[in-house]
């Protein structure tokens, strides 16, 4: 595909990216020597030489809509034709970033940006409808945040042609799902009505909601989630928000209304509710008029931030576009915001490393550097990851190629010099917070054998992605003011490296959060003494780490209300050693509080021959079975089917599976191959990573780092850094904020409290999501 010239104009360049029914190219058009953006559409391999014409015909219809739209929030439509028969699109092309990009970086954005790109997708629907072309398709993939900072709907008019096409009987089969994205439809959408712009305002809110929250109106299954927008409320977004304002809660809720007529008439109706929605916010968020976007009086809190615990601030500059863009379809450079426009910008800029000041968290050193050991190291494979940590110290700096516009959310401007001098400059000590990876992950050669493609290009991924969360979390959490006193810096968890050598390199370094699984250290003086935060792990100890993933114990209480409100099994047994399983905080002992009957093995569950689980089930009288993590749930599984148990079989996800890489993951369903259909499994964070790894943990990472921000805004103004991580730590112990996914907060020993499990069932090799236990056992799939 790669140099295909269409129609002796445009030459295919490079793949910019793919959907269900097509590419999108960056081409070079040779009539007028510019790039631009072409947007392929393959037709059905099944569809019949008068099927592909009617195709063409719709195709040209709808393009020429889509061209006549003339707005400056709506990309433009240069031109469009066909080619051996597949029809293209051609748009300008800039740099920018979709909002699906901006909300896997940095989860939530504040409300100020939220509502000035909602005004703009208001302006682009306005434009259109009045046009009589509805789009049908709103959701974040679709809306792309440009260098200037306004919001542009893409796709415009091609939705309808790609709803018809995919309704098309002679193309489809019958019963297929409405054209769009599930999170985004509107209930008529399911209902099979022909629906009108009010479908885009109802999806307009989904997107408004996810951008204040961190995840739509309603997840889980496909099945689930038709079911929920044609029947239940959301949860208010004021519940999971706090600084989201009376007028921004009805805002949304309208646009979300099942009953169209209760939606807002058109968007020039959404347009002027946003508006005032955007009036309602405190002085220093950006609202209009209120001086400039996401700042405060100087030397003061912003309104929002006098309680970090329960209120998180949202006074902080706007997202900006990071750096390290990708091509994108966007509009033409000419296209330029009208200057009566009364809504003021967010700063939105492209990183230019070296020629643009930066205006972000302080970096560590954003040159690459990458140990080279000279002696062969173990594999990485040969370590296993444990609950029971090693007592051997470790951790390792790597400092990773940033850009110096990365940051997602700006707190402090000035310079693009990213040294803890510069930014702590008049301002006392800079201390520093560790973002931890993994040292299997870190892309250094390892036994001679060079990085391999995950390691050169998931792990950078992985990396940047986390460091922005971070500071995404710490914007909204601290703000400007406070958020200055910290700069947040790359390091490696690696088991060889004790505590002592890293403090001794990062002296003022406050604590670490992210993937801390590979740290063993075991803090023997009081100096040596640092505060972690894992969000892969459920590890937490008195020694200093906290854990964002629910726990075995947790896990085991949604275990029993799973059985107690879903099954009649009330009789567990538990296929653990009843050392581990009866501990204080382990699943057997969970199971019992939570009123279901247990018992555990003699012995560990390795040392269980397949031949011998039937029996074992029998003398515990059992009508379920537990298998923890790590062991052989298959086994169990097929022993029991084969000798008659009809009982659910749960098992529960990997300890670390929300972090793991490519290879692990392979390697993870290689081994679940073997479980068959039916066994049911805890799961402790949210949602499949599926493709989008970079992306996966990305929840758990910020409900953390809001938990850290907050404890570290009640620090005293100066200290050293070793009385101040001793704070710290008795401080993340009284935290408690209104996290993404759940309210953040800990129980003595360390776990995060009341964090929510999903129930997954096997089937067609692979998992499924069927249900959530928070206070209570939520069906969410099928």
């Amino acid at each position: 595909m790669r140099g295909r010239l269409l129609n002796g104009r445009y030459e295919l360049l490079a793949p910019i990216g793919a959907g269900g029914m097509g590419q999108v190219w960056r081409a070079r058009d040779g009539s007028l020597g510019r790039e631009v953006a072409v947007k392929l559409f393959v037709p059905s391999t099944s569809a019949g030489e008068g099927e592909v014409d009617q195709l063409l015909a719709r195709f040209r219809q709808e393009a020429r809509a889509a061209a006549a739209l003339d707005s400056p929030y709506i990309v433009a439509v240069h031109d469009h034709g066909t080619d051996d028969n597949t029809p293209y699109l051609v748009m300008a092309l800039v740099q920018g970033h979709s909002l699906d990009q901006v909300l896997r970086e940095s989860v939530r954005v504040p409300v100020a940006d939220a509502l000035r790109w909602a005004a703009d997708i208001c302006r682009a629907l306005d434009a259109a409808h009045s046009a009589g072309v509805v789009h049908r398709d709103i959701k974040p993939g679709n809306v792309m945040i440009t260098p200037d900072g306004t919001a542009k709907v893409v796709d415009f008019g091609i939705a309808t042609f790609m709803e018809g096409f995919a309704g098309d009987s002679r193309l489809t089969q019958t019963g297929q799902l409405p054209f769009g994205s599930i999170p985004y439809l509107a209930p008529e959408r399911f209902r099979q009505e022909p629906g009108d712009g009010r479908t885009d305002l109802y999806a307009l809110g989904c997107v408004l909601y996810e951008l204040l929250i961190g995840r739509p109106p309603f997840t889980g299954s496909a099945a689930g989630v038709m079911y929920n927008h044609v029947n239940d409320a959301p949860l208010r977004p004021s519940a999971a928000r706090g600084e989201v304002t009376g007028p921004v809660e009805r805002l949304i809720l309208g646009l979300l209304a099942k009953d169209p007529a209760d939606r807002p008439a058109d968007a020039a109706t959404a347009l002027e509710l946003v508006v005032a929605a955007q009036r309602s916010l405190a002085p220093g968020t950006g609202a209009p008029g209120t001086g400039a976007p996401g700042t405060g009086a100087p030397g003061t809190k912003s309104p929002g931030t006098e309680s970090t615990r329960t209120k998180p601030s949202d006074s902080v500059r706007p997202a900006e576009v990071p750096s390290d863009v990708q091509d994108s379809v966007a509009d033409a450079p000419s296209d330029r915001r009208p200057d009566t426009d009364p809504v003021r910008r967010p700063t939105v800029r492209v990183g230019n490393p070296g020629k643009e000041p930066a205006a972000h968290f302080a970096d560590a050193d954003t040159r690459p550097t990458v140990r080279k050991d000279t002696t062969t190291p173990s594999a990485p494979d040969a370590r296993p990851r444990s609950r029971k940590r090693p007592l051997i110290a470790a951790v390792l700096v790597l400092a990773v190629g940033i850009p110096t516009g990365l940051g997602i959310r700006s707190l402090t401007s000035g310079s693009s010099d990213s040294s803890s001098d510069s930014v702590g400059k008049d301002k006392g000590t800079v201390y520093e917070i560790g973002v931890a990876h993994d040292s299997r992950h870190v892309g250094a050669p390892r036994g001679g054998v060079e990085p391999d493609e995950y390691e050169t290009s998931e792990f950078k991924q992985f990396t940047t992605q986390q460091l922005r969360t971070v500071k995404s979390a710490f914007a909204e959490t601290l703000g400007a003011k406070d958020g200055s006193r910290f700069r947040i810096v790359p390091v490696t968890a690696d088991p060889d490296v004790s505590s002592r050598k890293m403090l001794a390199k990062h002296p003022n370094m406050l604590a670490v959060i992210g993937d801390t699984s590979g740290f063993a250290w075991v803090h023997d003086t009081d100096e040596a003494f640092l505060p972690e935060i894992s969000t892969c792990s459920d590890a937490a100890h008195a020694d200093g780490a906290f854990a964002i993933p629910a726990d075995d114990a947790r896990q085991g209480e949604a275990t029993a209300r799973y059985l107690l409100s879903q099954t009649k099994a009330r009789r567990v047994l538990v296929a653990e050693d009843k050392l581990w399983a009866n501990r204080e905080d382990g699943i057997g002992t969970a199971l019992r509080r939570g009123g279901v009957t247990t018992q555990a093995l003699d012995t560990g569950p390795t040392d269980v021959k397949a031949s011998q689980i039937p029996s074992l089930a029998a003398k515990a009288r059992a009508d379920a079975v537990v298998v923890p993590a790590n062991s052989d749930a298959g086994m169990w599984a097929k022993s029991l089917r084969a000798d008659g148990f009809k009982g659910p079989v749960l098992t529960q996800s990997g300890f670390e599976g929300v972090c793991q890489d490519s290879e692990e993951r392979a390697s993870t369903e290689d081994a679940e191959k073997s479980i068959p259909a039916g066994v049911l499994r805890t799961r402790n964070y949210t949602g499949e990573p599926d493709q989008n790894l970079p992306a996966q943990g990305n929840q758990e990472l910020y409900d953390g780092a809001m938990a850290l921000a907050s404890a570290l805004g009640e620090l005293p103004a100066d200290g050293s850094a070793t009385s101040l991580r001793h704070t710290l730590d008795r401080e993340i112990q009284r935290v408690s904020v209104n996290g993404v996914l759940d309210e953040v907060s800990f129980e003595k020993r360390r776990s995060a409290r009341g964090r929510p499990v999903w129930i997954d069932r096997r089937g067609n090799g692979t998992w499924t999501e069927i249900g959530k236990v928070d206070k209570r056992y939520e069906r969410t799939g099928q």
